[in-house]
Formats: C-alpha cells, structure tokens, sequence
C-alpha cells in the first residue's frame, strides 16, 4: 500500500503529464501524420503504368459479380475484387480512380495503427504515455515505401493490412478489455473474415490471434474472454463457410512463379517491411538491423506498458511468419507482399523499442512523469521517417524499380503507326494492360503461344498472321527472346528497339519484294568479306523505314565484331547512326561459320526531318570492347550505296 504522501505525488506526477499531453495535443499530431500519409500516397498515384497484375484487377472490375466469382481462380481470393467492382461504377477506370481504392486503405492503416497502441495503453492500470508511441509508430508505417508501393497499386494488399489492424483492435477489445459483445464480436467477425477474403495468407492473421487467446486464457483463467472470442470467430468463420471448399483447392495449385530459396526469407521480409526495397545502400543493409533490435526492445517496453500487448503483438509477428516459412516449404512461391499484415504489428513494436531511450521510461514510478516524456520517441520516430524518404525519393527517381510501362510502349507505338501496320504481342495477354493504353489502328495479334513452336511450325502461322503488311510492331515482355524474335530476326528487317521498364518495343520492316543490290566484295579484315548490300530502296522518303540486308562470306573465324550503320549527308555529317549485333543479337560474327555464307538485315527509320538530297550509308564493323574499327580496303567506313532522299 502506498502511503497518502506517496499517493499524492503519484497524483501530481499525473495531472502534469494530463495537462501537457492533453488529448487534442496528439490528435493534431495524428492528423500531420495522416495528412502526411495522404500526400506521400496521392502524390504521383498514376506516375507508373498499370502492370499485369493490376490489369487483372481491372478486368475483374469491369465483369458482373457472379460471373467474376466464377472465374476466380483458385489462387486469388474474391474480396478485394467484390469491392473495386462497386468502385468503379463510382470512380470509373483511368489509372488515379483505379488505384485509390488502395490508397485510402493505406491511410486507415496509419490511423489504426495509432488507435491500436492507444487502445493497449488506455487501461488503468497501465499509466505509460502510448500516444508517443503510436505516433511514432504511424509516422513510420506513412513514410514506408513497402507501404507506399502497394498504397499506389490497384490490388489487395493495403486492404489485407488495414483489416487485420481492425481484427486486431476489435480482438482487444473483445478479449482483453471486455468491451461490448455485441459491438466487437461483430467488429472482429466482419474484419476477420474480410481479411481471408482478400487474400489466402490472411489466415494467418487469425490462426496467430487464436494462438493468443488460448495462451491469454489459461494464463489468467478469464474463460468469458475465451467464449467472447470463440463465438466471434465462429461468426466469422460462417461467413467464410461459402467460399471455404473453393479455397481449399490451393492446396493443388503448384504456383507460377519460379521457385525461391525459403531460408531467404526472414531477411528478405524484414528489409523489405522496414527499410524497403527501394532504399539506396549502405541503409539497405544497415536499417532492417536497427528495426531488429528496437522490435526487440520493443517487446520489453510493451511488456511494462501491457504484457498482454506485448504478446499480441509478438504473437501477430512471429506466428504468422512461421506460417509463412511452412508454406514456404510446401511450396516455394512466396512473395512478401502476401505478409503484408505483419507489418503493422512489427513496426508497432519497433515504435515502442524507441522507449527505451526515454528518460522517464527508467524511473521507478508506474507511469512516465516528467513534462518532455515521449518527445524523444517521437524525434527518433522522425529520424527513422527521413531515412524513409530516402527510400521514397529513390522509388520515383530509379527507373529499375519501376512497374513495366505499357503506357509508354503504346504511346510509342501509336506515335509511330503508318498505314497497314500491324501490333505482335508476344507476352501475356494484351487485353490485361496494354489495350487499356492502346487506342491505334494498326491490329493487335498475340503470338505469346508460339514461344515455344519449332521455328518451322511458327513460320506459317506468323506469315499468316502477317498477311501483306509492309511493317509489324513487337511487343515483348515477360520472357527472353525466343522463336518469334528469332523468326522476326531472319524474316524481318529490325530497327532500334526502345525499352520501356522490362517492355522491349522493336519496329521491324517486313518484305514488298522490291530491293536493288550493290556488288561490294570488300574484305574486313582476313576473316569476311562483303559481297554485296541489298536495300528496299535508293530514293527513300524521310520517314521511311529502309531495309539493308548484307551478304558475307566468312574465310576464317572471326572475333565478335559490331555492326554500325550510318548515314551521312552530303557535306560529310553524320546524321543517324545505328550500332548493333548482327540478326538482332542472334547471329554474332564469331558464331558464323568458316567457308559459309552469312547474312545480316537490319532497318533502319529514316528521320521524319532529313531535308532532300545526296546521302552516304556506310557500314564500319569494331571491336566492342575496344571501339576499334575493322579496317577494309576502302577504309574504316564501307560506303554500301548512295540514297537521293526525295
């Protein structure tokens, strides 16, 4: 028992932390934080094109209810999908209204997570300042750039996150503190519930919050808490009862992606749920350590503020992390975004390991007196949050980071059409993504189920599909070059390719049957000679796409030279210039073959702007490693004809 001198110290340790943290104090700072949140994730919303993925999301969106939910695969959960259908009818389709679905979930789960530490701290019993620690713990999860990823992409995730938060709350409130039944029973079913519905690996979230209550309950012997959460889950369970037997069948489903090393994964989650992905070096390497070790502090801290907290949250970690890496071993296709609901406990940890820091976290007293406590906790939290940014910066400014970009592969595309052209897709099904940017004239084929036809069986069918167009756009995306390319390369007359965030665009010219030859015989060196050039034409247009095909005769191997191709105005200039390997990539001259002919078609796009008059196109071939050119007889640069642009 206390004394009355020491209860009355206790009571004005108390009302001074009351009067200097009042309550509008840390709602003021919430809302900078939410706002803040809110900015990070509007900011350039539809800065990226869709990708694959969020065109299925899309798809699925513009399809009736019933029949979205028959065609759901057995992978994917219909949740997410039920909502951005409603969604859409409301917001329409352009790529902002599509993907702000996910980021309103993303800024409740910054508002959640700080309602969640307060809701730990606000028993009697408990005097500990959480709304620092809630603070802090919201500033990290709104400047995290794993969060802001998937805030800006049109799929499930920040909606798997922001329900297991409610799951949670709702799981408190229910079990620990023994709010209303009625109230967070319902609560805690519909959010549970919901979570699986959005994505197979929210069963996690439960599985590790029943773990909790079972341990909780035979600690403390509260056998109403255990009933309370028995029925609720019971209720959420009846919910989930209608889709149960379909999502049962992935447990035959093998994956599609290929397999990863499971030991990778501890790591590989914690970087990306911390630091993030798009964090430059050395803080790439060195944070997730630092967010180690304050998650570590963190379940001491949280163990004074409320053991119960402090399990959960533990629990809400580790457990569904171990689900994880049992998956993970079953099946190795696995992806840390399907986790993405461990990140709201674990930060809530590493915002409280900030506590330990805290002066007045060390004295004796039960609470934290003293007028600055938790300002410390916070100025950490924005220390942490500038690291963030770093990450945030480097995740518009890195283009290697960046989602395929069909919206520039169409706009190119487009910009360049000419009469009688036609659009190869080879790659997953153009309807996903890049007809939702393509609006040209040229038609769009998809050739991706000739990736692996012999060559001669892909013949007929490409020709076919061809029919007399002059030139064919290509697509490529998701695989390496394969037997489209390698048709394409000997068949076609390739010009420069332009890139487009793993999207290879290349325009080919494709044979009319009219070409005038060049005798050359010209040797390169002791290992080649030119016998002659052949071009679609000597008086182009500008804007025409030239075919050169060359002719060659290899008298010894030769080492692997590069082509470059250049034309050259009357007065000497040069005015394009292509370098390049021969047969795009597939025919290199130290693959050809000693005492046989060889050939080499290339294209090229003449600029739009060439004035009329006299043009040299001439031929050099150089080492690549060195630059050096191969020399000839006429010298460096073989003039192959000239042109007279009209």
């Amino acid at each position: 028992m206390r004394s009355s001198e020491e209860r009355a110290t206790l009571q004005a340790d108390t009302d001074s932390i009351n009067s200097v943290r009042t309550p509008g104090f840390w709602r003021v700072a919430l809302l900078a934080v939410v706002l803040l949140a809110f900015g990070l994730r509007t900011y350039c919303l539809d800065f990226q094109s869709l990708w694959s993925d969020e065109g299925i999301s899309l798809q699925r969106a513009q399809m009736a209810l019933p029949e979205m939910l028959d065609a759901m695969p057995v992978e994917h959960m219909p949740g997410y999908f039920a909502l951005l259908i409603g969604w859409v009818r409301l917001a329409g389709t352009s790529d902002f209204a599509l993907r702000f679905l996910s980021l309103w979930a993303s800024v409740l789960a910054v508002a959640l997570i700080y309602r969640l530490a307060r809701t730990f701290g606000t028993d009697k019993a408990c005097g500990a300042p959480t709304a620092p620690v809630g603070t802090a713990a919201a500033l990290l999860l709104a400047t995290n750039a794993f969060q802001l990823w998937y805030a800006q992409e049109a799929r499930m995730y920040s909606w798997l996150l922001a329900t297991a938060l409610v799951s949670a709350l709702a799981l408190w409130q229910l079990v620990v503190r023994r709010g209303n039944s009625w109230l967070w029973g319902g609560l805690y079913a519909v959010a549970t519930a919901w979570c699986i519905y959005l994505h197979l690996y929210g069963a996690l979230v439960p599985l590790a919050q029943a773990i909790f209550v079972v341990g909780w309950s035979i600690a403390t012997g509260d056998g109403r808490g255990f009933a309370r959460w028995t029925a609720a889950s019971l209720a959420a369970l009846s919910m989930f009862v209608p889709w149960l037997p379909r999502a049962l069948g992935i447990f035959g489903f093998s994956g599609w992606r290929v397999a990863g090393d499971p030991a990778e994964i501890p790591w590989r989650y914690l970087a990306a749920f911390t630091a993030g992905d798009a964090m430059p070096d050395p803080w790439h390497g060195t944070l997730p350590w630092v967010y180690a070790l304050l998650a570590l502090g963190g379940i001491y801290v949280w163990w004074r503020v409320r053991r119960a907290a402090s399990l959960l949250l533990v629990a809400s970690v580790a457990l569904p992390m171990a689900g994880v890496l049992a998956l993970a071993l079953r099946n190795p296709d696995y992806h840390e975004r399907y986790a993405i609901a461990v990140t709201g406990p674990l930060l809530l940890l590493a915002a409280g390991g900030l506590g330990i820091f805290e002066p007045g976290f060390w004295r004796k007293a039960s609470a934290w007196p003293g007028r600055w406590d938790g300002a410390v906790m916070v100025l950490l939290g924005l220390a942490l949050a500038g690291g963030n940014l770093l990450a945030v910066q480097h995740h518009y400014t890195d283009t290697s980071l960046h989602k395929p970009n069909f919206r520039s592969a169409a706009h190119t595309i487009m910009a360049g059409l000419a009469p009688g052209d036609v659009v190869l897709v080879d790659g997953p099904d153009p309807s996903k993504v890049f007809l939702h940017y393509y609006s040209g004239a040229a038609p769009v084929i998809a050739v991706s189920e000739l990736e692996q036809e012999t060559l001669a069986n892909a013949d007929g069918k490409l020709r076919a599909r061809l029919g007399d167009a002059p030139r064919a756009w290509e697509l490529l995306y998701f695989h390496a070059p394969a037997t489209v390319q390698m048709w394409l390369a000997t068949q076609a007359w390739a010009t420069e390719p332009t890139y487009h965030n793993g999207i290879r665009v290349t325009l080919y010219g494709l044979d009319t049957g009219t070409a005038t030859t060049v005798p050359l015989d010209i040797d390169f060196g002791t290992a080649l000679t030119l016998q002659d050039a052949t071009l679609s034409t000597l008086e182009p247009a500008p804007g025409d796409l030239l075919r050169i095909t060359t002719h060659w005769l290899t008298k010894e191997q030769a080492p692997e030279w590069k082509f470059s191709l250049r034309l050259e105005d009357a007065a000497g200039q040069t005015m394009q210039m292509i370098d390049y390997t021969p047969q795009n990539w597939f025919a290199p001259t130290n693959a050809w073959i000693v005492g046989q002919p060889a050939r080499d078609q290339r294209g090229i796009l003449l600029l739009a702007d060439l004035s009329p008059g006299e043009y040299r196109l001439t031929l050099r071939l150089y080492d690549p490693a060195t630059g050096a050119p191969v020399e000839t007889t006429r010298g460096q640069d073989v003039e192959l004809a000239r042109l007279r642009i009209h």
